[in-house]
């Protein structure tokens, strides 16, 4: 089962679609495809259903790539988008990639696609990843937001013009507070200085003067008449903005209702039990960062009991693995009266690092004096941990990734074209990299050889040992000698690497001579290829021999079969006979067998697309849980 991948391709040329697909099958891509011709067709193809590449000719005769990109762009803005055509410039590639296309491709060399692909796709994921993240860093921020809305009651904003009101705008929560709407506040942008009472109506203006001499936030109680004549206290933070010119433009404000605590209608006890219950460590500090208070959350994070660190600074907690400008930093934005917010790392009271989300409030006096700093601080041990574990996951996905392409490059491109003969191969591995193998090798004397091995495991030790065995294979190859010989000689060399890795390996061996049309081969243990007749049924061939890497001398039979014009000698590995169905019953040699019968007639690769397709529709689609490997070999008239 090859991976799914959902592909629009833009292509006038139905010959040129089928060529692009059966590199993404060889690639291991199983492609979910739409070939579309107009920018219509394109639109409609995009709005039915989701895509994860386009892959685009530059030249079409009512449409063009160009075109298609631009489509493509305004719908799906980080989605890979290929161009594939055999009319392309070099300049015309560069204008192309400038425009949004994230490669190109000429058509009859398309070795690249596969590559182009898992990178793109791999990039297209990683910004992705991305997005998500920043969304999550926005939704923390709204968090935020809604948290100092639900402590602060709400917030206004009042705009100036030469030093005069032009607007005002109050936040939803006014209406509790003042008695008035958010509307009645636009249509009178007065209104908030109106209903300030008349006692402290000159406090709250020469606050508003100190703001205009640049001299920070303010923040004051004051008095408030309410629409039905209530007279309110409230707690009113004032944030300025300055423009270019450093003249006062704006200014935010944060009100909060504090006529409760002014009349002594909510007792300190029960606001000291709120923050004791609270879930995150909170800590007070006096200006100096001596601690004041901390509750029992402050206790389970650090270790410290309150009364081992009333009256000691903060810094007990310092684990010095920051440097002195990171908290010459801190200190400066808290004493200037910012909140700061940020992560940093902390030593417990046991000696521990632990790291935490932490948020410093600096809390001003009626005169604008900082009186405290209130710290909130979360624990992000966990979530720490829970990033580093994905961008491991990340980048050992990548790492396999580019081993299995590694691995797959080392199979043959393109079968040899021998005369007499056709010959085609299928590698299909249950992870990212697997130990089946295959290969083929013409010989000087116009002969094929075959080979199928299976390497115990799939994982990367049992990758390892088929790049061993390949050049192994390889280098015996080209000094000559029989099936029976080379498979010996494996035997030998292998022997020690395959006990102290603990592996095996099945391995059949064939040599075709199509002069004499005779099939000499040895095994070393492996399912018994088919040979099937053209006028006949199939049958298994097979040779006694022992596994590889069981003893290290072992002598192999050979043997031989004759073969004729038509025939078709097929070798596997076991990840297709022992598929599994949904009720449990195994694929099986007798269902291959059949499947080799009835699809006979087909070119080779055709062949082995269409035994892989009946496997997928035994298995119901469920990915295999092995190897799958297949080298065919079809003698011609």
């Amino acid at each position: 089962m090859g991976i799914p991948l959902r592909v629009l391709i833009i292509e006038d040329s139905e010959d040129d679609m089928l060529l692009v697909l059966r590199e993404l099958r060889k690639g291991g891509y199983e492609p979910d495809h739409v070939r579309v011709e107009t920018a219509a067709e394109m639109v409609a193809a995009m709005a039915a259903r989701d895509w994860d590449l386009a892959l685009s000719d530059y030249v079409l005769p009512r449409f063009s790539g160009m075109d298609a990109l631009r489509l493509w762009r305004e719908r799906e803005e980080d989605l890979p988008f290929i161009v594939v055509s055999g009319k392309i410039g070099e300049e015309t590639a560069v204008a192309a990639m400038k425009a949004g296309a994230n490669d190109y491709l000429i058509k009859g060399s398309t070795s690249r696609l596969v590559p182009a692909i898992a990178r793109e796709l791999q990039e297209a994921e990683v910004r992705r990843k991305r997005r998500e993240a920043e969304q999550a860093l926005a939704r923390s921020e709204e968090r935020y937001r809604r948290l100092v809305a639900a402590v602060s009651n709400y917030t206004y904003t009042v705009e100036l013009a030469e030093g005069h009101v032009t607007r005002t705008s109050h936040g939803q929560g006014c209406l509790p507070v003042t008695g008035y709407t958010c509307d009645e506040y636009d249509t009178r942008p007065t209104l908030w200085y109106e209903m300030i009472h008349d006692e402290d109506r000159d406090r709250v203006l020469a606050s508003i003067a100190r703001l205009e001499a640049r001299k920070g936030v303010v923040t004051l109680e004051h008095r408030i008449v309410r629409k039905d004549g209530e007279v309110r206290w409230v707690r009113n933070t004032i944030v300025p903005t300055w423009d270019d010119a450093g003249r006062l433009t704006a200014y935010d404000g944060l009100i909060a209702d504090i006529a409760e605590r002014k009349e002594g209608k909510l007792p300190r006890q029960i606001q000291t039990v709120a923050l004791k219950a609270a879930a995150n460590a909170i800590d007070i500090c006096d200006p100096e960062g001596r601690i004041i208070w901390a509750n029992p959350a402050f206790t389970r994070l650090t270790g410290y009991l309150l009364d081992e660190v009333a009256g000691r600074g903060i810094g007990i907690l310092n684990s010095g693995v920051h440097g002195e400008e990171f908290y010459r930093d801190l200190w400066h934005t808290i004493r200037a009266g910012t909140v700061w917010h940020g992560e940093m790392i902390n030593r417990r009271r046991d000696g521990s690092l632990y790291p935490e989300e932490q948020t410093i409030t600096p809390v001003r006096d009626e005169r604008g004096a900082i009186r405290c700093f209130i710290a909130i601080k979360q624990d992000i041990a966990e979530r720490k941990q829970a990033q580093e574990a994905l961008l491991e996951n990340a980048r050992l996905a990548c790492d396999m990734q580019l081993a299995r392409q590694i691995q797959r490059s080392l199979l043959p491109e393109i079968p040899p074209p021998v005369p007499g003969c056709r010959c085609a191969g299928r590698w299909v591995p249950a992870a990212h990299v697997g130990g089946d193998y295959y290969d083929f090798f013409p010989r000087e004397d116009g002969s094929l050889d075959l080979v199928i091995a299976d390497v115990s495991g799939h994982s990367v030790g049992a990758a390892l040992i088929m790049t061993e065995l390949r050049s192994v294979i390889r280098s015996l190859v080209h000094a000559g000698g029989t099936p029976a010989r080379i498979v010996g000689s494996l035997n030998a060399l292998l022997h020690e690497d395959l006990s102290r890795a603990e592996l095996i390996i099945t391995l059949f061996y064939a040599s075709y001579s199509p002069a004499t049309r005779t099939l000499a081969f040895a095994s070393a243990g492996h399912s018994p290829p088919l040979v099937c007749r053209r006028r006949g049924e199939c049958r298994q061939i097979d040779a006694e021999g022992l596994i590889l890497g069981v003893h290290p001398l072992v002598e192999y039979e050979q043997q031989e079969v004759p073969m004729a014009a038509g025939d078709i000698l097929l070798l596997y590995t076991d990840g297709i006979t022992e598929a599994t169905g949904p009720g449990g019953e195994l694929f099986g040699t007798a269902r291959l067998a059949r499947a080799v019968e009835e699809e006979r007639e087909r070119e080779p690769e055709e062949f082995l697309d269409a035994i892989l397709a009946r496997l997928r529709m035994f298995t119901g689609g469920v990915p295999s849980g092995d190897d799958i490997c297949m080298a065919l070999l079809k003698v011609g008239d």
